[in-house]
């Protein structure tokens, strides 16, 4: 069942091949094997972000928020991939963006994971936001420009580390409310430019 479970966080958290390598230009060009994870799981404080919690909201209930944006996924046909909502920042000469995404542990409903991107490659829709700027953060204070050695102070040590990126990945069983045991992971993905943060994702799924 881990085993599955793995290969199922794989697709839904990426929608890439493991095979896949390139350019780092945000956290959505990290390789998407998980290793080395520890035992253990991020807090609600590191799994929250302008006061959406992963696994409490829904993205429908994220656009009542932060206001309509159109549902896509990479790659576009993919019947794994998340559904993921975009918003940027309206403020002249601020690129960041904050991506939601809920893929199939989340009933492509709940909000599993989510992105703050100082700038990106990649093309899809997004829609301009007052809330969303270069100063968010998560309610634990994970945030873009953020030094490496501060991340690695809250999360430990990188469980996985290459080139202009760091991982930092958790699995641990926990009693779901409905009585029965879950698998779950969670995690923080982060670039690294010059020793600081410059896009990151957070993440925490549940599966039995």
């Amino acid at each position: 069942m881990r085993s599955l479970f793995l290969a199922l966080i794989s697709i839904s958290l990426f929608g890439m091949p493991l095979a896949w390598a390139g350019t780092i230009n945000s956290v959505r060009d990290i390789p998407d094997e998980l290793k080395n994870l520890r035992e253990g799981r991020l807090s609600i404080a590191d799994t929250t972000l302008l006061d959406v919690r992963i696994g409490r909201e829904t993205l429908d209930k994220v656009r009542s928020r932060f206001g309509a944006a159109k549902t896509f996924r990479v790659p576009e046909n993919s019947v794994s991939a998340d559904d993921e909502i975009c918003y940027l920042s309206n403020i002249p000469d601020d690129t960041t963006r904050l991506v939601f995404g809920s893929g199939p542990m989340g009933g492509w409903s709940h909000v599993t994971q989510f992105q703050v991107l100082s700038s990106t490659s990649h093309k899809f829709p997004c829609t301009p936001s007052p809330l969303v700027s270069r100063i968010i953060k998560t309610q634990s204070g994970i945030h873009l420009g953020m030094p490496l050695k501060e991340l690695s102070e809250k999360l430990g040590r990188p469980t996985q580390q290459g080139q202009g990126y760091v991982i930092y990945s958790f699995e641990q069983k926990t009693v779901h409310p409905k009585d029965e045991v879950f698998d779950m992971l969670s995690g923080v993905e982060a670039t690294i430019v010059n020793g600081h943060v410059t896009s990151f994702r957070v993440f925490l799924i549940e599966s039995n």
